[in-house]
């Protein structure tokens, strides 16, 4: 959602612009930055394809209109790493309330999208919606597709609403983690994919009967996450005026092999290894290692890169530069104690 602090006070936004210099390609192969494509200007989330490797997945949040039940037509967005349009699929049987994260993964043997409608800035909802979307196989030479949802996960949180824009899968825990974003410290939860249930978009009711009728699950705490705290000078010298603004989770990413958490603010990247058989509580309690991003903005989609060598963001906005792949730092590549 957005960063009120920047956008009224623009001498405030152009120091901290400058700041930043410009990042070297995190590989020779891929632009250090890229454009999103018209029509993608509110992207609140991103995720490498599980199927192909050159393929990124997105979306906006609904409109420029956060929180609200208007209707809009809710759009998943294919994209190259340089930023290129490849498809564009529009999602049926469900309403669009406030999107803000999505993820991809193999479940029960059937590449997944799961898309986060956690968005919750007035902490008004009761509770929230995961929807599992299978991933086209092949894109489509007209680069359109229509399709639906096949399981939708309901839940709540244990102590009332939570606004929340941070989202990964789990794949080796079987679970869905979320990530509060108006907290001090923010607090880290999960749910169980097997908590989906089948969602049949062809039924006679309407979308909001539909996801009124599916059962309402709890998520389970694992604990607060320590150390989202200013990575650079600048932003710490100016914390007291953006009140603490600039480090609110966005989103985060899982790594491949399930062991490198990655958790993205509108300023920094935070990362934290959970050792094997370390349980999540204790990974992250501090992070193993944290970098400054190119300017202070709102970035809020992060991607691990198949090949683990870097990360891919996403902000809000449609000139140059929406999207950046960036460098793991070396502290976070190195291995784990165990």
């Amino acid at each position: 959602m957005p960063f009120s602090v920047l956008r009224h006070r623009p001498t405030l936004a152009l120091l901290l612009t400058l700041s930043w210099a410009p990042n070297a390609p995190a590989s020779s192969a891929l632009p250090s930055e890229a454009e999103l494509p018209a029509g993608i200007d509110e992207a609140s989330g991103l995720a490498y394809s599980t199927g192909q490797s050159d393929l990124l997945w997105t979306h906006n949040d609904n409109i420029n209109d956060p929180g609200s039940m208007r209707r809009v037509t809710p759009f998943l967005y294919g994209i190259a790493p340089d930023g290129q349009r490849r498809v564009r699929v529009e999602l049926t049987g469900l309403t669009q309330r406030d999107w803000e994260a999505i993820e991809s993964g193999r479940l029960d043997g059937v590449d997944t999208l799961v898309v986060a409608d956690s968005g919750d800035n007035r902490a008004s909802w009761p509770d929230y919606a995961l929807w599992f979307i299978p991933e086209p196989a092949t894109l489509p030479a007209s680069g359109e597709i229509r399709t639906a949802p096949t399981a939708l996960l309901r839940y709540r949180y244990p102590d009332g609403p939570a606004d929340t824009e941070a989202m990964t899968l789990d794949p080796a825990g079987r679970q869905i983690l979320l990530l509060s974003k108006r907290e001090t410290p923010p607090r880290l939860f999960s749910l169980p994919v097997s908590a989906r249930q089948p969602f049949d978009a062809t039924r006679g009711d309407s979308d909001r009967q539909r996801l009124r009728a599916a059962p309402v699950h709890e998520a389970r705490l694992i604990g607060p996450m320590g150390g989202l705290v200013p990575t650079d000078p600048i932003n710490w010298l100016l914390s007291p005026l953006t009140g603490g603004q600039t480090s609110l989770p966005t989103d985060m990413a899982l790594s491949g092999d399930g062991r490198l958490l990655a958790v993205l603010t509108y300023s920094s990247l935070y990362f934290f290894r959970r050792d094997r058989g370390e349980p999540w509580a204790e990974a992250i309690r501090r992070p193993v290692a944290s970098r400054s991003l190119p300017r202070i903005d709102q970035w809020e989609g992060l991607a691990f890169s198949p090949d683990g060598r870097f990360v891919s963001i996403v902000r809000e906005g449609s000139d140059a530069a929406s999207m950046r792949h960036l460098e793991i730092p070396e502290a976070a590549r190195s291995a784990p104690r165990h």
